[in-house]
């Protein structure tokens, strides 16, 4: 049932996507989100949205990953467009909506197939750190953010661990009616919680035994160049943003 979330996992591959430098994916990852919100053209959304595709082949991820990922957002998208079709949008404006939700969706799930979670750390630090200037807290924004996606499969894993024992004792969550669903998942739920609670409990006393310093300076295990494809990618969706905000003011 929770087999289909990907979101948050490392997928270890060889390819020139997993071998860029962290700060240039998130910038990257910025950028695109940006552009393809700030899209209203379906041309132009054609383009940025093939940028997101052609990335993915990059990656050299198996494709079935990407299913899933889409597989278990189904539903939303389902009901994103719905209500986007009652509104009285026209076609264009929902394949356009369709595009926007799956672009940021694929290129989101390429960067944390792509990345390891302590390179997430890395990069996060290195793009927030101009906002110390003002006082925020980068260390920790970066981390809290980084365990965020760190847990994301652990959850799942746990989730699938209750499913299968309540399964083994009798609870359905195919074939019941809709009332027996809420039920189960209702059930489900209070025990992933708890499990979730003492993973993070037994983390943050790992931490505290290691004696973890958030403000310290840190070392990096992995040597993180930056690369002609870094310069490459990170030049080309700026200067495509750059076209876009232009032809906004224009």
């Amino acid at each position: 049932m929770l087999d289909n979330v990907v979101f948050g996992s490392y997928y270890p591959i060889k390819s020139k996507v997993h071998y860029m430098n962290p700060i240039s994916k998130i910038l990257c990852t910025l950028l695109f989100a940006l552009m393809i919100f700030i899209c209203d053209d379906f041309v132009v959304m054609c383009l940025i949205f093939s940028l997101s595709i052609l990335l993915c082949e990059m990656a050299h991820i198996p494709r079935r990953i990407y299913k899933k990922t889409f597989s278990s957002l189904k539903i939303l998208f389902l009901f994103i467009i719905i209500i986007y079709s009652l509104s009285g949008l026209t076609l264009i404006d929902i394949l356009i909506v369709f595009m926007r939700l799956s672009g940021v969706v694929l290129y989101s799930t390429v960067l944390t197939l792509s990345t390891p979670p302590n390179e997430i750390t890395y990069g996060l630090q290195r793009v927030l750190s101009p906002f110390r200037l003002i006082g925020l807290p980068v260390n920790k924004m970066a981390l809290s953010i980084s365990l965020a996606l760190r847990f994301i499969p652990t959850i799942i894993d746990q989730g699938n661990k209750i499913l299968k024992s309540q399964a083994s004792r009798g609870v359905d969550y195919y074939n019941s009616k809709l009332p027996g669903k809420f039920l189960a998942i209702k059930s489900m739920l209070l025990p992933m919680f708890i499990l979730t609670i003492r993973r993070a409990d037994t983390l943050a006393e790992a931490m505290q035994v290691r004696l973890y310093n958030i403000n310290a300076k840190r070392t990096n295990y992995r040597l993180n160049k930056w690369r002609i494809f870094d310069t490459f990618l990170f030049l080309l969706h700026f200067i495509i943003f750059g076209l876009l905000i232009v032809k906004k003011v224009i």
